[in-house]
C-alpha cells in the first residue's frame, strides 16, 4: 500500500532506481514505458522491435525487473537532454508509436459538434441519475445519518409490524 501511495504522489517513482530513470524519461516524453522500450530498440538496433520479441522483452522488464542496457542508455540520454534544455517532448520522433499524437480538431463545426455531443451525454447522465434517485429511492427517513443509510423500516422492523 505504501508503494501505491508513493506512485500516486510521484508517478516516476519505483523501488528500483534504474527503473525510476526509465519512468522519469517516459514521463518527460509524455509516453508510456512500452513506447519508450520501442523507441530505445529502434534507436539502438536501427529497426522496429520485432513482434516475436515484444512479449519476452516487456515481460522481462515488467515482471522480472530485467532492464535491457539499450533502454537504460536511451532513458539517460533523454534525461540528459532535459537537463540541457534540449529536449522537445512534442517532437514527432518520440511519438512514432503514439497513434493519436498530433490529432486535433480541424474546424469549428467539428469542435461544436463534439461539444454538443459531450454536453448532451453529461445532461443525459445528470437527468437519468436524478430521475432514478427521485423514483427509486424510498421516501422513508433514514435510521441514522451515517452509512449504510438504512431505512427505519429495515433497521427497526418491530416498529412497523402489522398486527
Amino acid at each position: 500500500m505504501n508503494g501505491l501511495l508513493k506512485t500516486l504522489i510521484k508517478p516516476d517513482w519505483d523501488d528500483n532506481p534504474k527503473r525510476s530513470e526509465i519512468l522519469h524519461a517516459a514521463n518527460l516524453l509524455q509516453i508510456g514505458e512500452f513506447q519508450l522500450l520501442q523507441l530505445a530498440y529502434k534507436v539502438w538496433y536501427k529497426e522496429d522491435l520485432p513482434e516475436e520479441k515484444i512479449n519476452k522483452i516487456f515481460s522481462e522488464y515488467m515482471v522480472s525487473g530485467i532492464i535491457p542496457i539499450w533502454v537504460t542508455y536511451y532513458a539517460r540520454d533523454i534525461i540528459k537532454m532535459e537537463g540541457a534544455n534540449a529536449l522537445n517532448s512534442y517532437d514527432e520522433k518520440y511519438h512514432l508509436y503514439d497513434h493519436e499524437f498530433g490529432k486535433h480538431i480541424e474546424n469549428e463545426k467539428q469542435r461544436k459538434r463534439r461539444g454538443v455531443l459531450y454536453a448532451s451525454i453529461i445532461a443525459f447522465v445528470f437527468i437519468a441519475t436524478h430521475y432514478m434517485a427521485a423514483n427509486y429511492v424510498s421516501i422513508e427517513e433514514p435510521a441514522d445519518l451515517f452509512p449504510p443509510y438504512l431505512e427505519k423500516s429495515i433497521a427497526y422492523p418491530e416498529m412497523y409490524k402489522k398486527d
